[in-house]
């Protein structure tokens, strides 16, 4: 299944199309087929949109699922970037939060 962010929003700019690109990637996740999300015509996305989009599925599939269920095309090195930024940070922070817990 492929997903075309502009078909569902103008931008990725706001925490609010990031929210609507969350629900759209929740529904295709469920379905435990792998997803692939377009950036065609997106030169560039914020930490907000990104979060949202993305990092808050983890919240619900978990890092590992969304690794072998989700996929990307269409990006550059900035989208790459952030993806990776973004999702490399929260890893960390939960592996982290998760030793302390244990503590």
């Amino acid at each position: 299944m492929v997903i075309n962010v502009l078909d569902h929003v103008e931008r990725c700019y706001s925490n609010e199309d990031g929210k609507v690109i969350l629900d759209v990637l929740k529904r295709a996740l469920k379905s435990g087929e792998t997803v692939v999300l377009s950036f065609k015509g997106v030169n560039s996305l914020t930490s907000s949109f990104t979060n949202t989009a993305l990092i808050e599925l983890m919240n619900t599939f978990g890092f590992e699922y969304i690794k072998n269920h989700l996929r990307f095309i269409n990006t550059n090195k900035h989208i790459n970037e952030m993806i990776r930024q973004r999702f490399e940070f929260e890893s960390k922070r939960i592996v982290n939060e998760k030793l302390l817990a244990t503590v």
